[in-house]
């Protein structure tokens, strides 16, 4: 059944469609908080935040068939009030390497040869490292287009509730900034990342 079925079957009190979009989102839901707070304790409270909120507020959704995008921008507000809250309260940590080694491009190419895998496990680790030295605003910006490339800038802007114009500086900086530190130290050594 498609999404637009299945909110429409639990409109009408079909509550085992409801189950079955939350299956079908859950994983996709944990992996972008995952990617996005660096935290998996805090991935897995999100989601069911974020899909509780969905079905509060489903009846408000024009078109059924819209669900997953409608869902990505409640899951966009949640994101937002994760950062505002923790940054409010300086609660900020670091994030988990298992975030950074989640996304391919971070990583050094790699192939079965062993010298090849420490290689890429030092990139990354360094990677990790430069990116948490960002300032707050350029991180943020950084791992919410990192960790999914495809989603508009105006997006991202909501999200953090900035313009779309911040968001486009901060990038630009957030890229400048990291490929600098990387080619002071480490000179041709991730050229790879910013083509």
């Amino acid at each position: 059944m498609s999404d637009g079925e299945l909110v429409t079957g639990y409109l009408k009190g079909d509550k085992k469609a409801w189950d079955t979009l939350c299956k079908r989102y859950t994983g996709k839901l944990f992996w972008f908080f995952v990617n996005e707070t660096g935290n998996r304790e805090d991935a897995r409270d999100l989601v069911p935040e974020t899909l509780i909120e969905a079905m509060i507020n489903l009846s408000t959704l024009k078109k059924p068939e819209s669900f997953s995008g409608w869902l990505y921008t409640i899951r966009g507000g949640i994101l937002a009030k994760y950062f505002r809250d923790r940054y409010k309260w300086g609660t900020h940590e670091p994030i988990d390497d298992s975030v950074l080694e989640t996304r391919a491009p971070y990583a050094a190419p790699r192939d079965q040869q062993p010298d090849n895998l420490v290689i890429a496990q030092e990139h990354l680790d360094i990677v990790h490292s430069m990116v948490n030295r960002l300032p707050k605003s350029e991180r943020e910006v950084f791992l919410l287009k990192f960790a999914d490339p495809e989603m508009p800038q105006k997006e991202i802007a909501k999200t953090l509730r900035i313009s779309v114009n911040a968001v486009k500086t901060r990038w630009r900086r957030a890229k400048e900034r990291l490929r600098e530190q990387l080619e002071a130290k480490y000179p041709g050594e991730f050229t790879y990342l910013f083509e």
